[in-house]
């Protein structure tokens, strides 16, 4: 069993290496030109109807996908060289390599850090926040940027401590500069109030961003479930309904099991109480589907009904959280744990999804590198070699904000349940435009809806 398990670990640092030249056997895919701006390749939304991930079902031999080109309205379909097709090992050797799992430990005890800061009262405090925040941000984010040279990616990507070593001086470095500035009597304050500002700004951003990012993995199950044409059309439209039902009672029974067994809960959770989740509830679901029937009044397919559907069982689940625990931190105090333990979930959500982004960006270059529409080379500003340090600079910035808010003697907010309330209204919000954007990505790019976005929903 180690022999085995040291030759599939060999093979992922192979696939890292970019020796990967022996092609597997596949099938046709297909390439949908994109959902939104067809002709923008680094727009995310340019690829949502695109086929899901090949092989991403752990343990099973994947679906044949086929997806078809689309070039002046003549639907074509185009057969990709096998070394294009994503598969597990290759998203896999992604988020589980052990050339980066030091970086990920990095990031965690990071966080780590924020978090004790932010229990200290004192300037120094908040000022360190600031300073470790935005330079170990910078300095993964300079790394990332510099392993498009051979000699920095092996450097930074393997098991050794020593991969540490670039990250770490460059987070030094940004960290120096930017102390410096804050020690000058003219301009120091101006800089101090400025970093604060922007922790603010990213802490807003990142609450759309995750919603952004959250839909990627239900969107390419979503899409597995359309690519299965023997499966039943007719559920798809049902979901789209039951799929908020269920969550809304899985959440009450969450909610009755919390008062049964923690008794500080017991006594909020009064008729008033169940009545403000019911009506939350009722109310997000009255609007997205509204607003998604309006999409979808003008279209009549059953692949249609089907991504809605499914895409609705696990996002729904995703909203209903951040409801539910906006409601009892309106009652009680906001739980740490239960952020930490979302902000690690989200964490590694970001790094699938620009994960996921980037395997299929580069696949879909390399196929029209090879047609009438090439649109550049291969490997673009994030890839597959970087990706990994440009989320863990994203998160740490993410994380520096959101423990910035109640640190120091005179926090910036003194009612932390006020930051609860706002940062997962936010998401709510957002959730629920980030649905009907996926919704709108799938039926442009399949060439169901040729309106545009607000255009659509303003029913005209």
């Amino acid at each position: 069993m180690a022999g085995d398990e040291e030759d599939v670990l060999l093979e992922i640092d192979r696939i890292l290496a970019g020796e990967d030249e022996e092609p597997e056997t596949a099938e046709e895919e297909s390439d949908e030109g994109g959902e939104g701006e067809p002709n923008d390749s680094n727009n995310e939304m340019a690829e949502e109807s695109e086929a899901p991930i090949a092989d991403f079902e752990f343990g099973s031999n994947g679906d044949d996908v086929a997806e078809a080109g689309n070039d002046g309205g003549e639907s074509e379909t185009e057969s990709l060289d096998t070394k294009n097709r994503i598969g597990k090992a290759e998203l896999v050797s992604i988020l589980f390599s052990r050339k980066t799992k030091l970086h990920f430990f990095m990031l965690v005890g990071l966080l780590g850090a924020f978090f004790a800061l932010s229990l200290f009262s004192g300037d120094w405090a908040v000022d360190l926040l600031l300073l470790l925040g935005y330079g170990a941000s910078g300095g993964y984010l300079l790394t990332g940027i510099l392993t498009r040279f051979d000699g920095v990616k092996e450097l930074t990507r393997s098991d050794h401590p020593t991969s540490l070593l670039l990250p770490v001086l460059l987070s030094l470095l940004v960290t120096g500069i930017l102390w410096s500035i804050i020690g000058n009597a003219d301009y120091g304050d101006n800089l101090r109030n400025a970093l604060r500002f922007g922790l603010i700004i990213i802490f807003i951003i990142w609450q759309f961003a995750q919603a952004w990012w959250m839909r990627v993995p239900f969107r390419e199950y979503a899409l597995r479930r359309v690519e299965r044409k023997s499966s039943n059309s007719g559920l798809g439209g049902t979901l789209l309904y039951t799929a908020p039902v269920f969550w809304t009672l899985a959440g009450y029974m969450v909610f009755y099991l919390m008062a049964q067994y923690y008794e500080p809960f017991a006594e909020d959770f009064d008729v008033l109480f169940q009545f403000f989740w019911f009506a939350m509830m009722i109310f997000l679901t009255l609007v997205a589907v509204f607003f998604l029937r309006r999409l979808q009044r003008d279209v009549s397919d059953d692949e249609a009904d089907t991504f809605a559907g499914w895409f609705a069982v696990g996002y729904w689940g995703f909203l209903a959280y951040h409801a539910g625990v906006l409601l009892y931190s309106s009652s009680q105090e906001p739980s740490f744990v239960l952020d930490l333990i979302f902000m690690f979930i989200t964490i590694v959500v970001v790094i699938y999804s620009l994960s996921v982004q980037v395997l299929r960006t580069e696949a879909r270059r390399d196929h029209l590198s090879r047609t009438p529409h090439y649109i550049g080379s291969a490997e673009g500003m994030i890839n597959r070699h970087n990706v990994i340090f440009i989320a863990i600079s994203f998160t740490i910035a993410y994380g520096a904000s959101n423990f910035f808010l109640t640190a120091g003697d005179q926090p910036l907010v003194d009612d932390t349940r006020s930051i609860g309330f706002v940062s997962h209204s936010i998401v709510l919000l957002s959730g629920i435009v980030v649905m009907l954007l996926a919704n709108y990505n799938f039926l442009t790019g399949r060439g169901l809806l040729k309106k545009g976005f607000f255009e659509t929903l303003r029913g005209q």
